[in-house]
């Protein structure tokens, strides 16, 4: 069968994506058509179906075809159904998508651009989708458009596409618009810059900095396997974020606070983060990672590898690139560490459970979650700091890690990884006893000694002197005061203080957001306070006493390591 999707955005006002499914020499009379529930490196189920309307099908003649809904975002279509469609060979599906959600992950279109996500409006066939052609109409405000999809266009007054198949149809982004494009070489191979919104003036060369990245990770892995790249970066206020592709990235960032090298140096290691992903995960995955089901969730217990490498890697690819310094590094560390030690659902959950739970847990944080569950991407990634200390202590690093999974995918890029095929790399790599550990490490709750570890290359941990608190998170409407997360076994958790309880008063005395801080810290240690409640619209006090916090790294201090 033969492919042509039009899509036409021509009243952004609107935030309507127009879609027109050309489908030719079709030789089932029955056909399945579904629009993706989830997209591929974002495990949830967004449900995309919600936004799409006007759905009609009819032959290339205009006769309506039948067609029912069998599931929320399936329709089986029949020309058997009606005697003036049996002898049809082609379909015209045509429908609307409503896109008002700027995320990486989502479509968003306003009178300023239009970001298209292919998952979230691109419905495709049951059956094998190849050759597939993309002509795109959009309106003429804009004058830009930016994607990794390859450009067979004639004359630049049409605008059209080509994708081998539907799962690089979807890999494959779109930027609409006015945005500021730049780029430059590396390897011979074209990197492409779209940057949407606004940046507050500061001292920082983006470009320059990420090509420093794209130039240390493609030199590092020794590869790269793209002919261009796109980085398409969205920078909105309040916002974070990254989603990795085949030949692009979508990236979302504050460009208010660039001028701070703290958040700085976060917006570099993002950029590493989504660009290493070209490699790890876009290539060497897990074997459950592709070909995607898009209509249900695909399990697997492998998100260590996926993200955990990726989140290690991401610091270090900053590091060693020169684009921060060692003590920088470090501090990224100790951030990472710190917000390890305060989550106590790494006492429960392993990082195998947390990978398969990713679906129902990860993407849907709530007021219990760090009692519960831990992320894959933060343990998993000092899980590899781990390992990457390990790696050194017999010769190797986690280079030579990166080179056997590169290495591994171009043999049989088509199959991806399983667990005792990463196992079996590693001890061949390593001995025995390096891969037993890490099995330890991702598929158990068991403490991991990062001191004992660190401390073997000169590197140590100096711990903050343990500080009382009531070990709870406030969260406000206005200046009223209410419990957000409470740690668990806490001080706040033993004393009955549930979640969304507004804090009234302490002692007596009335309390706001802008002293709830301050007032808790003077607190008397080993000391009842009376906390008033409001909870479920009724008054009650508790007598709550600060306790000691979780352990806290205060700094890390490296002596005499080269190898790092």
């Amino acid at each position: 069968m033969k492919y042509l999707y039009k899509i036409r955005v021509l009243e952004p006002k609107t935030h309507i994506v127009k879609v027109a499914l050309n489908i030719e020499e079709i030789q089932d009379k029955k056909l399945t058509l579904f629009i993706p529930s989830w997209s591929p490196g974002s495990y949830l189920m967004r449900e995309y179906a919600r936004h799409l309307s006007k759905l009609q099908i009819t032959t290339d003649k205009g006769i309506p075809v039948y067609f029912e809904k069998t599931r929320k975002g399936t329709w089986l279509v029949d020309l058997d159904k009606f005697e003036k469609t049996k002898s049809a060979n082609s379909l015209q599906v045509s429908y609307e998508v409503y896109c008002h959600e700027l995320t990486v992950r989502t479509s968003h279109i306003d009178e300023s651009h239009a970001f298209l996500h292919g998952p979230s409006y691109l419905m495709g066939a049951a059956a094998e989708m190849k050759d597939i052609h993309v002509e795109i109409e959009f309106s003429p405000l804009w004058s830009k458009l930016t994607t990794g999809l390859k450009d067979i266009s004639q004359t630049r007054e049409k605008f059209i596409y080509w994708a081998q198949d539907y799962d690089e149809l979807l890999d494959c982004p779109i930027e609409i618009g006015c945005q500021e494009t730049d780029g430059f070489m590396v390897g011979g191979k074209e990197h492409h810059l779209a940057f949407y919104g606004q940046t507050w003036p500061h001292q920082f060369d983006l470009k320059s900095d990420m090509k420093k990245i794209v130039e240390y990770v493609s030199d590092y892995v020794g590869e790269i396997p793209y002919e261009k790249y796109y980085f398409i970066t969205h920078f909105i206020p309040h916002s974070f974020g990254g989603l990795e592709h085949r030949n692009s990235t979508a990236l979302i960032f504050d460009g208010r606070i660039l001028n701070n090298r703290k958040d700085y140096i976060n917006w570099l290691a993002l950029v590493a983060h989504e660009y290493f992903h070209t490699w790890n995960v876009k290539r060497i995955r897990p074997a459950e990672l592709g070909p995607f089901n898009y209509t249900d969730e695909n399990y697997t217990q492998m998100l260590w590898l996926a993200e955990g490498l990726t989140s290690f890697m991401d610091n270090y690819f900053v590091y060693k690139s020169g684009l921060c310094t060692g003590d920088e590094y470090w501090e990224l560390i100790k951030a990472d560490l710190n917000k390890y030690y305060k989550i106590e659902g790494r006492r429960f959950d392993s990082l195998e459970e947390s990978s398969f739970d990713a679906w129902i847990k990860l993407y849907r944080p709530h007021e219990n979650s760090k009692n519960s569950t831990i992320s894959y991407y933060l343990k998993g990634g000092l899980v590899f700091l781990v390992l990457h200390a390990r790696l050194l202590e017999k010769g190797k690093s986690i280079e030579d890690l990166v080179h056997g999974l590169w290495s591994f995918y171009k043999k049989r890029p088509d199959q991806g990884m399983n667990k005792a095929e990463f196992l079996e790399l590693l001890e061949n790599l390593t001995d025995k006893s390096v891969s037993e550990e890490f099995q330890t490490m991702i598929s158990t709750t068991e403490d991991i000694d990062f001191e004992k570890i660190l401390k073997k290359h000169n590197i140590e941990l100096q711990w903050k002197k343990k500080e009382s608190d009531l070990a709870v998170d406030w969260t406000y409407k206005n200046n009223r005061v209410f419990v957000g997360m409470v740690q668990l076994d806490g001080p706040a958790y033993r004393a009955g203080l549930n979640a969304g309880d507004e804090i009234i008063a302490i002692n007596a005395t009335r309390v706001l957001k802008e002293d709830i801080k301050e007032l808790t810290k003077y607190l008397k240690d080993e000391t009842p306070h009376r906390f008033l409640v409001c909870r479920n619209g009724s008054l009650l006090e508790l007598d709550v006493m600060k306790d000691k916090s979780s352990m806290q790294v205060q700094k890390i201090e490296v002596k005499n390591n080269k190898k790092w």
